[in-house]
């Protein structure tokens, strides 16, 4: 199994456009099997936004990025790890609460759509991140940027679980925002990065 530039490029493109179209998107994604497991591989794409969101999360802690990214593994592998399970703690905490949605086809669509969004999700975190840590905004206003920023996320977040569940699923769609809101705070501080 492989990840081919035109897969991953729809596949973003897709998800982005989730919000504006709705269910309409989700013909952009590969909703297969393979689709699936996909999914999971292009965690990969991940690894721009989490160098810039470590270099940020090394400024806060009081460490200089002159001196190397890598020069606090424990700080990196927290980073690289909160990141990915802030993607996969929803479908997890969805499974654990309802073990039957596994073998549901909406609910592999669901978690297909939900990884292509957490790769854009941290992305656009990324964004302000980067801008922190080359020092072209001071604490405040990088601040104001990751909340702006974050409410991007959370619209692609609830965009991705109504397409999925249906439009007459807004109450579901906000729980799962809700959530993943207390989920990666959780996930945060589990790792010692809030």
């Amino acid at each position: 199994m492989r990840l081919a530039a035109d897969d991953v490029a729809r596949s973003l493109r897709g998800s982005w456009h989730l919000m504006t179209r709705g269910a309409e998107a989700l013909s952009e994604l590969d909703l297969t099997r393979d689709g699936f497991w996909r999914s999971f591989l292009a965690f990969a794409l991940m690894l721009p936004a989490t160098i810039a969101i470590l270099a940020a999360v090394r400024l806060t802690a009081g460490l200089p990025n002159s001196a190397g990214l890598f020069t606090a593994p424990a700080l990196a592998l927290s980073v690289t790890a909160a990141l990915a399970l802030a993607v996969l703690a929803v479908p997890a905490l969805l499974i654990a609460l309802r073990p039957e949605l596994a073998r549901s086809p909406r609910f592999t669509s669901f978690v297909i759509a939900w990884n292509w969004a957490g790769i854009l999700s941290a992305s656009l975190m990324a964004v302000p991140a980067a801008i922190f840590a080359i020092g072209w905004a001071p604490p405040a206003l990088a601040i104001v940027q990751s909340l702006f920023f974050a409410v991007i996320v959370l619209r692609l977040r609830y965009c991705v679980a109504r397409a999925v569940f249906g439009p007459e699923s807004r109450g579901i769609a906000m729980m799962l925002v809700i959530a993943s809101i207390l989920l990666d705070y959780g996930v945060t501080r589990l790792f010692g990065l809030f």
